[in-house]
């Protein structure tokens, strides 16, 4: 009772003071409490490992070989990064992901980035933010028995179709065309549930489809009956507001691209020489000169 009086009665220039003094105290406690957040960069290379998330299921962009590695065109994507920005390809740590969980592991802070056949959309820029695009991908295909009288889009209405959870065209395909989709996490049970019987097609991204068609056992049983509705551009994901590690990705990707990492590694993955990949490397030669 007695410092409560003290308090009340204290002069203006002590009770100024005193008020001074703890507004300092606590916005020292403050700041104890509630950390300023690390850049992301700067959290990468003190870890001194870069951890991507990547396809192991979806050749060419990043699969299983035979050797057991993982290899494809955004592998090398990843590893340039890591080379640039802690000095070593090694440097790095590949976590698989499916389309339907990516996102959600890089939010989570599981990952730094994503190099997983990530296309462009606004709903998604809602979220995370994009890196430079880096490839043209084909968009959906359909892929039948031979026997299919399927020709057209148009003409899967009210048909179950097979694909992958989280694919960009999956709403277009059920808004716009009136399928009925059987979504997988991979690729492998969604070409089981197909040979069984489950679907009548499979409606995926053209470049999978396009490999597991010329394959043996495929080749004599199946063609892609519809081609793609469109195509849309693909890109890495960082997560929203990490300033410099986004441009420190954006400046290795072009790096990349100027030094034709990209174009070669379309080569080695018999993607073909794509007029997209082809432009985007004299672009970068361009401003790098």
């Amino acid at each position: 009772m007695v410092t409560a009086v003290t308090r009340v009665n204290a002069p203006k220039s002590r009770r100024k003071w005193q008020l001074a003094s703890l507004v300092s105290l606590a916005c020292a406690i403050g700041a104890t409490a509630i950390p300023a957040k690390a850049d992301q960069l700067e959290k990468v290379k003190e870890r001194g490992k870069l951890v991507v998330g990547i396809k192991t299921d979806y050749p060419p962009f990043g699969y299983l070989g035979a050797d057991g590695q993982v290899k494809g065109f955004e592998i090398d994507i990843a590893k340039f990064v890591a080379k640039e920005l802690l000095g070593s390809a090694d440097a790095i740590e590949l976590v698989p992901v499916v389309a339907s969980n990516r996102i959600e592991l890089l939010n989570a802070g599981r990952i730094d980035a994503i190099f997983a056949t990530l296309g462009t959309n606004p709903d998604r820029a809602k979220i995370i933010d994009f890196t430079h695009e880096y490839y043209q991908m084909e968009g959906m295909v359909l892929l039948t028995s031979k026997d299919s009288a399927i020709t057209a889009w148009e003409e899967v209405k009210g048909k179950k179709l097979c694909g992958i959870q989280g694919n960009l065209y999956n709403r277009t395909l059920t808004e716009k065309f009136g399928a009925e989709t059987v979504l997988f996490a991979g690729t492998a049970e969604m070409f089981k549930a197909f040979q069984d019987n489950r679907c009548e097609g499979i409606a995926f991204d053209g470049p999978i489809l396009n490999m597991k068609v010329a394959e043996d056992g495929w080749k004599d049983k199946y063609k892609i009956a519809v081609g793609a509705f469109a195509f849309n551009p693909i890109a890495g994901g960082v997560r929203k507001g990490e300033v410099a590690f986004l441009e420190a990705v954006n400046k290795a990707i072009t790096d990349a691209e100027a030094k034709g990492v990209l174009v070669a590694s379309e080569k080695t993955f018999n993607m073909g020489a794509s007029e997209y990949v082809a432009k985007r490397a004299e672009e970068a030669k361009a401003k790098a000169n």
